[in-house]
């Protein structure tokens, strides 16, 4: 049975992230399976789970508190990925919606406004050996991780948001707030020029392989 697939889930609520998804296996080691629970099914992601040695879940327009049967639904993946020890990252949603699991809180952070565009992120202390750096980023949510769980650390931050990026202290499961699978597409689509949308190549790059490197294949 082959373990080396990495699970990507993409909670889409109209139009599917497919120019994240290629940016996210162009830099992946392994193959890459796609998944859609919100417009499509949620069956997929039980079948691959099995299957699964790192799982994905990217951004979503939908709020973790909203009580939508796919959110239930990507919640048991995430849960039955926890247990099996298999390494996580959230981007956005995903993100937040992993802080939600664990406890932390969730909440609208600038007066449910949403805003969107590039923003320097500076990583701290992390176990995903990034030395400190700080860089522009794509982003374009309202609701934000305002108070991370008791289990994690926070290892990412900016003037805009405290908990950029967050770990758990003893399990393999990193999130991150600013888009680092952000396609041409997608920054275009939130208001990123061509210009400002290359100079967040080179730090997304690095954060997602930071992740890749945590996969055992």
């Amino acid at each position: 049975m082959d373990f080396q697939n990495l699970m990507v889930i993409d909670p889409a609520l109209e139009a599917p992230e497919i120019e994240s998804f290629n940016e996210i296996v162009s830099r992946s080691p392994i193959k890459a399976t796609y998944h859609l629970p919100a417009i499509h099914s949620s069956l997929s992601m039980y079948d691959q789970l099995v299957t699964s040695s790192a799982v994905i879940l990217m951004g979503s327009a939908a709020s973790v508190h909203e009580k939508h049967n796919w959110i239930k639904d990507i919640t048991r993946v995430i849960e039955k990925a926890i247990e099996k020890k298999i390494p996580i990252l959230g981007i956005c949603f995903g993100h937040q919606l992993l802080a939600h699991l664990y406890g932390g809180k969730v909440d609208y952070l600038w007066d449910k406004e949403k805003k969107r565009g590039i923003r320097k992120v500076k990583t701290l202390d992390n176990n995903l050996y990034l030395d400190p750096k700080e860089d522009f980023l794509v982003y374009s949510h309202q609701e934000g991780v305002t108070i991370a769980p008791k289990d994690f650390e926070i290892f990412a931050t900016s003037e805009m948001v405290e908990a950029e990026g967050i770990f758990h202290k003893k399990l393999p499961i990193w999130g991150f707030q600013p888009h680092i699978e952000a396609s041409k597409t997608f920054a275009a689509r939130v208001g990123v020029n061509s210009k400002d949308f290359k100079k967040t190549r080179r730090y997304s790059a690095l954060l997602l392989e930071s992740f890749f490197n945590k996969i055992k294949y």
